[in-house]
């Protein structure tokens, strides 16, 4: 990411001043609703200039996806729902993207929906899965996921050439052309054009002329129509199509399937392989899940406490925004599918404890990239209040941090009817029939078949052929337990510094852990329970010369990790033909491509997250999920490249080591 990029996708919050119950934009003077009917207005402009009541009729299994250019109070996404829901048969979904530069604070949003009592369910629903005025894209969803909101925080034409997705309907909105000129540029129309298709139609309150003539030059056929109460006119439009051209690096464009996989196995019983067996299943997609150990979260996921925990750069980068994003998409899931015995969000201290971290926590609340809702600092004092214990360092503290039960996470992940899980299951080989129906065999004998496959098995994945070539490699992580002190409070927040400790779960703290490259040991070494509790005296020494006088036990997992420590989440690609097909990467890295990648048909892969799958892997699964069915992809373009799993075929071509 750029540094002009990252300079203009820093996020500031609206600034409103209210004329009775309606907002006004302080820097744009100029109102977010129709004083006289703002719910009206969008039923006329938007709902009807888009014909959606006949075309949500007639939706049967499908999805519908809705681009909106204004979030603002969520006016248009609330009508739109309400509209869905009452028209759309109940296997169907709506996608409803949206972007806002200036979002609202959530207490100014809660007050400006308050103005629609009928939309109650859904602006309550809103307010729960509210983000923080993070820059990035950020999935919720409402009505058991009948519903899926993606909001992009930063510059419209910035955000919509990150989106990857097929746009039914365009709500082109946004405060008047002459009040904000920045939104309603070429570069927007033309992010319109590569985002839609045959048939996608598109309505605007303005009747503006350099507007519809834009829209005209990127395909859009437009026409006038009746404007809403006062206003004499305003737009509608349908576009033509146009067949997508090949990015500037092919490789990572994604395959698109002829039809939705009616099934899928997915090898992998841990987080990465629960979580996309759940987006599946929530698609109506049946699913088998396959395990190679006696019980789910047997292997990396099975420790009992992990830290919900992002570690922030001081600017914004690829791994930074996915973290952000995964944050809160985590702490959204465990608050819907977790009992409190099995997840708290108590908060997270990421404690500076020497001067190098200090400096840079320093650094990243000064460059304010970041909204105090989701990192703030702390000074040692603050710090000691949050977690209950006596800390000698300041620190940031992140609100949506605190800590979740991988095992029961995973338990929840596949309470789902459509999801069937097999323990005591090793896959030993994969193959895929002329009809592209693929068979994972295991080696007990039996088959199983499904339409696509994810393998989810962390190192294990390098058994398989069609994986074999991923550069993945195990990490030794020792967990210490230890029972709870009587002679000193509990801990109230996870508090990380070298290593992290969660507050005492059934009478017993959870801290480490050990990070051991070329190390296969499974067995609990009281070498590694020392280490664990000199890392802790750092943070919380007393806690840490209180615990070590107990008895000690731990665990021992494996984490799987990658060369640049991103995850791998997509398609796999056929290795033999990426290297026949981009050979001239060897010579030159900015040759232009016109060949299209050449992937195993219906075969994905998530694996890879290393220590931060509480927060991959869940957002990671909806990736899959979304790739497999054709919809809005709930990361940034930039990211989704990142993760690609061919990233590392064309790196080692470009470096000529392949």
């Amino acid at each position: 990411m750029s540094g002009n990029r990252q300079d203009r996708i820093r996020i500031e919050h609206a600034q409103l001043r209210w004329e009775a119950d309606t907002p006004v934009s302080g820097r744009f003077d100029d109102i977010y609703f129709n004083k006289d009917g703002g719910h009206a207005e969008t039923a006329h402009v938007f709902l009807d200039g888009n014909r959606l009541r006949e075309r949500f009729a007639a939706v049967e299994t499908g999805d519908f996806t809705i681009a909106e250019t204004g979030f603002g109070t969520g006016l248009n996404f609330l009508c739109a729902r309400a509209l869905w829901l009452r028209l759309a048969p109940p296997p169907a979904r709506l996608h409803f993207v949206s972007v806002e530069k200036f979002p609202l604070r959530r207490e100014d949003l809660s007050r400006a929906l308050a103005h629609w009592p009928e939309f109650a369910d859904g602006s309550t629903q809103l307010l729960a899965q509210y983000p923080p005025g993070a820059p990035g894209f950020h999935r919720l969803e409402l009505d058991d996921g009948r519903v899926r909101l993606t909001l992009m925080l930063g510059d419209a034409i910035d955000s919509y050439s990150q989106l990857e997705a097929r746009v039914d309907a365009w709500f082109l909105d946004g405060f008047a052309p002459a009040k904000n000129p920045d939104m309603w540029q070429p570069g927007l129309f033309a992010q319109m054009a590569r985002l839609s298709h045959a048939g996608t139609t598109l309505a605007t309150f303005t009747a503006a002329g350099f507007v519809r003539r834009g829209l005209q030059e990127v395909g859009f056929a437009m026409e006038k129509a009746p404007g809403f109460g006062r206003k004499r006119e305003m737009l509608r439009g349908a576009f033509g199509g146009a067949e997508r051209p090949l990015s500037a690096k092919p490789w990572f464009e994604l395959p698109r399937l002829s039809a939705r996989p009616r099934s899928a196995l997915v090898i992998g019983g841990g987080l990465a392989g629960c979580s996309a067996a759940r987006s599946l299943a929530r698609r109506g997609i049946r699913v088998q899940l396959l395990e190679q150990s006696g019980a789910l979260a047997g292997g990396g996921s099975g420790n009992r406490q992990g830290a919900l925990y992002a570690k922030l750069p001081v600017k914004p980068t690829t791994q930074g925004m996915l973290h952000a994003s995964g944050l809160h998409y985590s702490h959204q899931l465990a608050a819907r599918l977790l009992q409190d015995h099995d997840w708290a969000p108590c908060g997270l201290l990421q404690l500076a404890l020497n001067d190098k971290e200090q400096r840079r926590q320093q650094q990243l609340i000064d460059e304010a990239c970041y909204p105090p809702e989701l990192v703030r600092g702390v000074c040692a004092a603050d710090a000691g209040a949050l977690a209950g214990l006596p800390i000698g360092h300041p620190g940031l503290y992140f609100e949506l941090g605190g800590w979740v039960s991988p095992p029961a996470l995973c338990h929840a992940l596949v309470e789902h009817p459509l999801i069937e899980h097999h323990t005591d299951t090793r896959i030993e080989r994969l193959q895929q029939a002329d009809s592209g129906r693929w068979s994972a065999h295991a080696a007990d004998g039996r088959r199983f078949d499904a339409d696509t496959v994810v393998i989810a098995n962390a190192t294990a994945a390098r058994g398989l052929s069609h994986s074999a070539q991923l550069p993945l490699k195990p990490i030794r992580g020792q967990v210490t337990h230890g029972p709870q002190p009587g002679t000193l409070p509990a801990l109230r927040t996870v508090v990380c510094g070298d290593g992290y400790i969660a507050p005492p779960l059934d009478g017993h703290y959870a801290f480490g852990a050990t990070f051991d490259l070329r190390d296969d040991s499974e067995t609990l070494r009281k070498d590694d329970h020392r280490r664990n509790l000199e890392t802790l005296a750092g943070a919380l020494p007393d806690l840490a010369a209180a615990i070590a006088q107990q008895p000690l036990d731990g665990r021992v997992g494996f984490r799987c990790s990658t060369p640049d420590y991103l995850p791998i989440i997509g398609p796999l690609p056929v290795h033999e033909r990426f290297l026949e097909d981009y050979a001239r990467l060897r010579q030159d890295r900015k040759w232009r491509f016109d060949t299209a990648p050449t992937h195993h048909r219906g075969l994905y892969i998530s694996v890879g997250h290393g220590s931060k799958g509480l927060l991959t892997c869940p957002l990671g699964g909806e990736l899959l999920a979304a790739m497999i069915c054709d919809e809005p992809l709930p990361l940034a373009r930039d990211i989704v490249d990142a993760l690609n799993p061919a990233r590392f075929i064309i790196k080692n071509l470009i470096r000529g080591s392949i």
